[in-house]
């Protein structure tokens, strides 16, 4: 499961500065131990913010799903009225999606992808 961590990871880390790079002013939280080795458990991977709204993304490989505590942590972000995304990636990182929609190029990949500007 290492590698496949630490793939998630290298793709988060694209998509992220992708999205810097295309949309200048986004903020951005990955939520990751001191280290920056491993995702907490907080149930989501990390969140985007711009123009005061937030969408909470949680990533996964291919057709990964979510744990029980990541489905309990989505619902509760769901509940409050706040977006929770399930990112997939595809073609080892090259492509995504936002909650099974068309997959996006990564490296074209912008804030408006995930929230609706």
């Amino acid at each position: 499961m290492a590698s496949r961590n630490k793939d998630e990871r290298a793709h988060v880390n694209a998509l992220i500065k992708a999205i810097q790079k295309n949309s200048p002013g986004v903020y951005v939280h990955i939520d990751r131990d001191a280290g920056a080795a491993r995702h907490t458990s907080s149930g989501w991977d990390f969140l985007l913010a711009c123009h005061g709204l937030v969408v909470f993304c949680e990533a996964k490989i291919g057709k990964g799903k979510l744990s029980d505590w990541q489905e309990f942590v989505r619902a509760a972000v769901l509940a409050s009225k706040t977006p929770y995304v399930v990112v997939r990636f595809l073609n080892d990182g090259k492509c995504f999606t936002v909650d099974d929609e068309p997959a996006i190029i990564t490296e074209t990949a912008r804030i408006t992808d995930f929230i609706k500007i």
